[in-house]
């Protein structure tokens, strides 16, 4: 009998096609716009061996509603929306997506340091209004280019090195602080130098956050970092918006302390900081990192694929639990 893999939203045919004759593959309708209600998804979960979830919290009362479950999957890299302790010690696996949101990510990231910088966003909405091109001050210091300017990356995870590769395309200086130095052949391909978190907030033209968020991280981005920004500096958090004390940053935009953000994540997401949106030296963006259709399709794809693999008694790369699950002893694949 084949396993059944239950995905909480309608998934194009090329997707579903990862499981073709290897599972039971049970999604909802219509053509995009479909999502399984909780109600829905609670009255399905006893009868699959693996469900694949995307914004859905899964907590231990949804884990023992799957009596028969073996893997958890997320559409995407973070797995906060899911108790893996708790998974792993009934023997199941989260499997994300981690390598497929890289390029999505590190692209979008890029395009709102540049839309900050180059105030797109701000002369878009005065070229609506205006319903004309309009001079502007040839020297007006609202704006900034990213030429030879030094871009800070907190975090030079996956994400954090494919946006030093696409900053340095545009002549970008690249410097970065994390725990773990990045291979001497990496950092040469950027010509990307460690520093250390002070030295980066003091130095950079542009700080981008792509660091993982844990509760020691959580308002990584404060009123004391943000006080050792440059007044010229931008802001970019494409990561998670807990990242950020949103108060103290609209403090510091309001003060002149740097000279702009742009975000695609938020504190107290999906609500946005309303005095954020006052701001026309911010760009909000609402958590499109991934959102487009290539990166989605390779999302689920890889997240089909680690599942296919585990239920076929193989450990794929992208099992989020694994430490735990080894830990418990508990593994079913």
């Amino acid at each position: 009998m084949k396993n059944k893999v239950l995905i909480s939203f309608w998934i194009p045919p090329e997707v579903a096609a990862v499981l073709d004759g290897e599972a039971e593959v049970i999604f909802p309708g219509p053509e995009v716009t479909g999502v399984y209600s909780l109600d829905e998804l609670k009255k399905l979960l006893p009868e699959v061996e693996a469900v694949t979830l995307g914004v859905e919290k899964f907590d231990r009362e949804m884990i023992d509603l799957g009596v028969k479950l073996r893997v958890i999957g997320r559409n995407g890299v973070g797995c906060d929306s899911v108790d893996c302790d708790y998974a792993a010690r009934q023997g199941i696996a989260v499997i994300n997506s981690p390598t497929a949101v890289t390029q999505p990510t590190a692209e979008l990231a890029v395009g709102i340091m540049l839309d900050v910088a180059r105030r797109l966003t701000f002369l878009d909405k005065k070229l609506r209004r205006d319903r004309k091109c309009v001079s502007l001050p040839s020297y007006e210091t609202i704006s900034a280019g990213l030429f030879a300017k030094t871009l800070g990356i907190i975090g030079y995870g996956r994400i954090g090195r494919a946006v030093g590769v696409k900053a340095h395309g545009l002549g970008m200086k690249i410097i970065y602080a994390d725990p773990i130095p990045a291979p001497a052949e990496v950092e040469e391909a950027v010509g990307a130098r460690r520093v250390t978190h002070e030295e980066l907030l003091k130095t950079a033209d542009f700080v981008t956050v792509h660091t993982p968020y844990f509760p020691a991280n959580h308002h990584l981005i404060n009123e004391k970092t943000l006080g050792l920004m440059k007044p010229g500096a931008y802001l970019i958090n494409a990561s998670r918006g807990k990242m950020v004390d949103e108060a103290a940053l609209v403090r510091t935009l309001k003060a002149g302390g740097i000279k702009g953000a742009a975000l695609d994540v938020y504190e107290m997401e999906p609500e946005i900081n309303p005095e954020l949106i006052e701001l026309d030296n911010v760009v909000l963006v609402p958590h499109i990192g991934t959102w487009s259709y290539d990166a989605r399709v390779a999302m689920m794809k890889e997240a089909l694929g680690g599942i296919r693999d585990y239920l076929a008694g193989k450990t794929p790369p992208n099992v989020f639990n694994l430490e735990e699950l080894d830990k418990y002893g508990a593994r079913r694949g």
